[in-house]
């Protein structure tokens, strides 16, 4: 007679006890944040990551400036068992009015480098490229110049890019010669041969949307620098190989179709459209 082996009983984990709450770590710096009133909770102190300056303070220049940079000067990292840290967006910030009201009210020195997360992250480098793209319009660009020490060349020249292909119904952010101006500031010469880099942009493909209008959406050269890139935009634009559509946005035109079709090389090709030709 055969015997049939009782099935395998399965492992009960044991009994632990729950970790008595007065035995827990604390939140020691984000409870004297919150009862400093610079959060109202941990958890929205979790999720933006940082201490922003009350939308009633008066700020003298320049700090007043709207730069998500000046707006966001501290940064703070989530709780972790081994506690949360707190730290500025940029070394400069120091001087920051908020800066110092808040290092005064925690009683503490607010040290320089953020406050990265538990995975080393930290959003100082990205708070550069804010000031940079957030100054670098009409009216402003000049404080992006004013206050290059919180940011850094490569970032501003990638902003003027940005500013020139992304723009709002009223047009791009900036002029062509608001951009030479900025690049002229940053010693930031024009490349040897800007055909070469226009050429390393992708090749122009058409794109169709819901309203079933067809655009030409330019899309950024690949392995090139921000200033190669950002002259490219200016020599584009001036050359009539790129214009804006009424949103503002950059795109390709037939000329510029044409252009990037005949290659870096050519020197004389005639249009597509048979309505001439032209040389470069």
């Amino acid at each position: 007679m055969q015997t049939v082996e009782a099935a395998t009983a399965p492992v009960i984990p044991p009994i632990v006890a729950a970790t008595p709450a007065a035995d827990l770590p604390r939140d020691l710096l984000g409870e004297r944040i919150i009862a400093a009133g610079f959060a109202p909770n941990d958890f929205i102190l979790d999720l933006n990551h940082s201490l922003s300056v009350p939308h009633d303070w008066s700020l003298p220049a320049p700090w007043n400036l709207p730069s998500r940079l000046f707006q966001f000067p501290i940064e703070v990292s989530e709780y972790r068992d081994g506690g949360r840290r707190i730290g500025l967006m940029h070394p400069a910030l120091v001087d920051h009015p908020y800066v110092k009201h808040v290092s005064q009210v925690l009683g503490i020195a607010i040290p320089a480098g953020g406050a990265p997360n538990a995975y080393g992250y930290s959003k100082t480098g990205l708070g550069q490229w804010w000031h940079a793209v957030d100054l670098m319009s009409r009216g402003r660009w000049q404080d992006a110049l004013d206050t290059r020490q919180f940011t850094t060349p490569d970032q501003l020249a990638h902003a003027v890019g940005f500013a020139l292909s992304c723009g709002r119904e009223s047009g791009p952010a900036i002029s062509t010669s608001e951009a030479r101006l900025v690049l002229e500031a940053l010693d930031a010469s024009p490349p040897a041969n800007p055909i070469e880099v226009l050429c390393r942009f992708h090749r122009p493909s058409p794109v169709t949307g819901e309203d079933k209008v067809e655009r030409w959406p330019v899309n950024g050269p690949a392995n090139t620098t921000a200033t190669d890139e950002a002259w490219a935009y200016i020599v584009g634009l001036e050359t009539g190989w790129f214009d804006h559509d009424r949103s503002g946005h950059i795109r390709w035109t037939r000329l510029g179709r044409d252009r990037h079709a005949a290659g870096a090389q050519a020197t004389f090709i005639e249009q597509a459209s048979g309505q001439g030709a032209f040389a470069f």
